[in-house]
């Protein structure tokens, strides 16, 4: 298994202050690339101001023909064009590489950003599943979130689903989540480690208030086919 990238927390879209991050904007992205495009634009307009410096600098002393036959006149010196040409070719060659490997970069970013999303947004629905539980719709609440899981995470909830469903309705109690914030950790291409912090409300028959309590969770995304599915779920202090 490649090692994880490390990333910095990107805040999920529910968390108002944003956790302090400034995530690069598609405007900043488009302003890099413009920039790697005047860079390039710039040397071409170089190479052909050199090239014409020479060409003028040549037809110059081709011209005075009277001079050609006086033995004091310096040598004309050869190749000035050639080298002006070569010069100008080095610096588009510099200019096209730095560019190509601005352009490269920004689609490595671009990738690593969409893998971020959907890890995150997999981690985030798995845990919303979890902590929405009806009495009156356990069994089907609880096996929405098998569905989201993989591994031997959904062997061992298999097996005590159907107690837990049955403690759910005999209780006639009801779980409600929401999600604060979530953020990944680190990544590879295929696996990622979430963290989420939610809020959780469990009503019990009576009419007495929820009970409310946030909790900060610990999620393993790993991609099963087609699919990224939670193989591992610890809460965390």
């Amino acid at each position: 298994m490649p090692p994880r990238e490390p990333l910095a927390e990107t805040p999920d879209i529910d968390d108002p202050d944003g956790a302090g991050l400034s995530p690069t904007t598609p405007a900043d992205e488009a302003d890099e690339l413009a920039q790697a495009e005047a860079r390039a634009e710039a040397a071409r307009a170089r190479a052909l101001q050199l090239r014409q410096l020479a060409e003028a600098t040549d037809a110059g002393g081709e011209s005075t023909t009277a001079a050609a036959s006086d033995p004091a006149r310096k040598p004309r010196h050869p190749g000035r064009t050639a080298l002006a040409v070569l010069a100008a070719l080095a610096c588009i060659c510099a200019s096209l590489a730095a560019t190509g490997y601005l352009l490269a970069n920004h689609r490595d970013v671009v990738q690593q950003r969409q893998r971020t999303a959907e890890f995150a947004t997999a981690a985030r629905k798995s845990i919303l599943l979890m902590l929405n539980i009806n009495a009156t719709t356990a069994r089907a609440d609880v096996q929405r979130f098998v569905d989201e899981t993989t591994g031997q995470f959904k062997a061992g909830i298999l097996l005590s689903a159907e107690d837990f469903v049955k403690a759910v309705e005999d209780s006639k109690a009801n779980s409600k989540g929401t999600v604060q914030a979530v953020a990944v950790q680190s990544m590879t291409t295929d696996s990622a480690i979430v963290l989420i912090a939610a809020k959780t409300e469990l009503s019990k028959p009576g009419g007495a208030k929820p009970e409310s309590k946030n909790v900060r969770i610990v999620v393993d995304v790993d991609r099963d086919g087609e699919q990224l599915k939670v193989s591992r779920v610890e809460f965390v202090q």
